[in-house]
């Protein structure tokens, strides 16, 4: 579908850091694409500290589901990992572009009734590239624009040159917790007694604070609390270094160029890696379990459920990610590569592995068997497959 020239578009920004930033070339690609149209953001939240000073917006209004879609000739959902009630009320539009839109004849296909590829397009593209193919959707044919972060000024973080940067990410829910996204606080101690306290910085934001503070006396390291997008941006330009869980600061991380080491439970290293081109590079560290990656798959919602118990995080340790930092410093700019069970792969070795393959489609299918079997609870099956 290549709409004709509308008068008025709509897109959307989602309240999580990570999801908006990534969105922010195909707002560009957007505006470059339709520069008379009257382009209107729907943000979930008000003065979004991602997009200040992108520029791509004629109108920016508060989101809700009460929001008259029709008022728009176009709408564009750019991918993110929300709810499916946002993206069922932009499907409702009859000339929305969205990836479950794009996607929707793939997913009645014999093969996704087998391993859910097309509903589970997370495990094999990353959201940029998810983005990027929403921008050729509505005919843009450049090439797509760099992601946008507020840049802070380097020179205020001076004192921080050349050290390794430790961000202790404090999760916003229980169930983001040790298991799906925080590493354990032994293993950072753990970490830091490895690389020296005198080479480290624990970097994290108001909320992190409380985290940061138990650590840093633990360690002796000194840490920061970085109040600003703007801010976290200078810390990072001066790192040698940055070790992440995934989430929202690591994609602003990847902005600045600084080589990142990801953690990845239960959530994807091919979606969600830093997305560090041109100038980073990247490892992203997979637990060693079988079934992960499994983000927004059958087989998470048996750990969501109490099926089984979420073993993620605590599986990979310190020497682990000491060894991908050593491994970092070797890598050519433009490099990501995917570090799962002691290999060290790129991203096109791993997806063409024949054990990913058949330990995906595997847990897939036991999954969604034990769901249908016994499981109660069926409020969060569909909704959460689709990428």
């Amino acid at each position: 579908m290549t709409p004709v020239e509308p008068n008025t578009v709509a897109t959307f920004a989602s309240a999580q850091i990570g999801d908006t930033l990534m969105a922010t070339s195909l707002y560009q690609a957007l505006r470059r694409r339709y520069p008379s149209s009257q382009i209107t953001l729907l943000s979930q939240v008000p003065n979004h500290p991602v997009l200040a000073g992108l520029g791509a917006f004629d109108l920016v209004e508060a989101y809700s589901a009460s929001t008259d879609l029709s008022q728009f000739e176009l709408v564009v959902l750019p991918v993110f990992c929300g709810d499916a009630k946002v993206r069922g009320h932009f499907d409702k539009h009859p000339r929305a572009v969205s990836l479950d839109r794009l996607h929707a004849a793939e997913r009645k296909t014999l093969r996704n009734r087998w391993d859910g590829f097309y509903s589970h397009l997370l495990f094999h593209k990353h959201q940029v590239e998810l983005n990027e193919e929403l921008a050729r959707e509505f005919g843009f044919k450049e090439t797509m624009p760099a992601l946008y972060c507020p840049q802070g000024d380097a020179t205020q973080y001076a004192e921080l040159r050349g050290r390794i940067g430790l961000y202790i990410n404090t999760p916003i829910n229980e169930f983001q917790a040790l298991p799906n996204r925080q590493w354990p606080l032994s293993e950072w101690h753990d970490l830091v007694d490895l690389l020296g306290a005198q080479n480290v910085v624990l970097v994290g934001g108001p909320s992190d604070r409380p985290n940061l503070e138990v650590l840093a006396k633990r360690t002796n390291a000194e840490f920061v609390v970085t109040p600003t997008l703007a801010d976290f941006t200078s810390v990072c330009r001066n790192l040698r270094s940055f070790v992440t869980t995934d989430g929202g600061l690591m994609h602003v991380a990847a902005t600045t160029g600084v080589p990142i080491v990801s953690l990845h439970g239960a959530s994807s290293p091919i979606l969600l890696h830093p997305w560090i081109y041109p100038d980073g590079k990247c490892i992203s560290i997979l637990a060693p379990n079988t079934c992960s990656p499994c983000q927004r798959s059958f087989r998470l919602q048996l750990c969501e459920q109490g099926v089984t118990q979420m073993a993620c995080m605590e599986r990979v340790n310190a020497p682990l990610v000491q060894r991908a930092l050593d491994e970092i410093e070797r890598l050519d700019s433009g490099t990501c590569l995917i570090l799962k069970g002691g290999e060290l792969m790129t991203k096109g070795s791993y997806l063409r592995s024949w054990r990913r393959k058949v330990f995906s489609t595997a847990n897939y299918n036991l999954a969604r068997l034990t769901l249908n079997w016994g499981v109660k609870d069926r409020s969060l099956e569909n909704p959460r497959l689709s990428a």
